[in-house]
C-alpha cells in the first residue's frame, strides 16, 4: 500500500522531505539551452542528467520526489522522455514518485488518465495529484486504479497560491444535516473526502490511498483539515521559495510525526547561488546540503522516527 510504504520510509529515514522536480533549464548553467546550442533533445537530456544526479546523491534524505509534469511537457517530446527517465531512476533508488499533473476529467477521459499514471505504463507513478472540481464522481476512476495497483492520490483541497480563496474559500452550506452555518468550500470538500476515505483500505497508522494537497501558507486551516481528514496523508507544497516554513507546516502532521510530506523545489534545486555552476558533481553535492538543511528543519516539528521507536 502506498501510504504504508511512504510512512515506513519517512520513519526509517527520519524525513518528511518531498523533493520537487520542476525543470527550469534557463535557471541553471548546466542545463541552460545556450550551453546545448538550443537543441531541444540535448536540453532535455541535460535536465534528466541533472535530476538523476540529484536523486542519486540525496535519495537517502527524502521521503519521496514530485516531478511536475508541466515543466517536462514544456520541453516537448524529449521532455516526456526525460520525465520517464527521471521517474525510472527514482524507482530504481526506492524513492516513491508523486507525479504532479493535477489531472481531472469525466468518464472515459478520467479512466484514460488513471490508466496512464496509476497502472503499469511508462509514465505510471506511485501517486498522482488530481483536481476534484469537476465533481467527486470524477475521482472514482483514479481511486479504482489506486486501490488496484497500490498507488495513491493527492486531491487538491487547499492550495498555496494567493488566489486559492477565490473558489476554495467560498462559503457553502455545511455537509452536516443539523448544521445551519456555512463553511468554506475546502472544508465541505474535505468532509466529503473524509467520508470516502473511511471506506478505503488503510495501513497500520490508519492512512489510505486518498490523500490531500494542503498548502504550507495555510497553517491554521491545515490544523482543522488534519482533524477532518484523519485517513489522508497530506502533500504540503509551498515550503521555501513560496514562503512556507517548518512552523507553518507543523499542523499537517499527526501526533506521531507522520501523515504529511513537505515539498520544495526551487529552494533546493535552483538556488540563485548555484546559477552559474556547471559542474554536475558540484551541483549534486550542493543540492544535498540544502536537502539536509530542510530535513533537519522539518525534524524540529515532525520527528518521524519516533513513530517507529527510534
Amino acid at each position: 500500500m502506498f501510504s504504508a510504504r511512504l510512512n515506513e520510509r519517512s520513519a526509517r529515514l527520519a524525513t518528511s522531505v518531498c523533493l520537487g522536480i520542476d525543470p527550469r533549464p534557463d535557471a541553471n548553467a548546466y542545463t541552460h539551452p545556450a550551453r546545448h546550442r538550443h537543441d531541444a533533445r540535448a536540453v532535455a537530456q541535460s535536465v534528466a542528467d541533472y535530476f538523476t544526479a540529484i536523486l542519486e546523491n540525496s535519495h537517502d534524505l527524502i521521503a519521496c520526489c514530485k516531478p511536475q509534469s508541466a515543466f517536462f511537457e514544456a520541453l516537448g517530446v524529449p521532455g516526456l522522455e526525460a520525465l520517464q527517465r527521471v521517474m525510472a531512476r527514482a524507482r530504481e533508488l526506492g524513492v516513491p514518485v508523486v507525479l504532479d499533473a493535477k489531472r481531472g476529467d469525466i468518464g472515459s477521459t478520467a479512466e484514460a488518465y488513471a490508466d496512464a499514471y496509476l497502472s503499469d505504463g511508462p509514465l505510471a507513478a506511485d501517486a498522482l495529484t488530481v483536481n476534484p472540481f469537476l465533481g467527486l464522481d470524477t475521482l472514482e476512476p483514479f481511486l479504482e486504479r489506486a486501490v488496484a495497483f497500490d498507488r495513491g492520490l493527492f486531491v487538491l483541497v487547499r492550495t498555496s497560491n494567493p488566489g486559492s480563496a477565490d473558489l476554495q474559500g467560498l462559503p457553502v452550506p455545511s455537509a452536516a444535516a443539523t448544521a445551519t452555518a456555512q463553511v468554506p468550500l475546502f472544508q465541505r470538500l474535505a468532509a466529503a473526502l473524509a467520508e470516502r476515505a473511511a471506506g478505503l483500505p488503510a495501513d497500520e497508522h490508519g492512512y489510505g490511498p486518498l490523500g490531500a494537497v494542503v498548502g504550507a501558507s495555510h497553517s491554521q486551516e491545515a490544523a482543522s483539515l488534519r482533524e477532518l481528514l484523519p485517513h489522508s496523508i497530506f502533500l504540503v507544497p509551498g515550503y521555501g521559495a513560496q514562503g512556507g516554513s517548518a512552523s507553518s507546516v507543523a499542523p499537517a502532521f499527526d501526533g506521531q510525526g507522520l501523515g504529511a510530506v513537505v515539498s520544495a523545489s526551487r529552494s533546493l534545486t535552483y538556488d540563485p547561488a548555484l546559477r552559474e555552476v556547471d559542474d554536475l558533481t558540484e551541483l549534486a553535492h550542493a543540492v544535498r546540503r540544502r536537502v539536509e538543511a530542510m530535513r533537519a528543519d522539518l525534524q524540529r516539528v515532525a520527528p518521524t522516527a519516533s513513530a517507529y521507536g527510534r
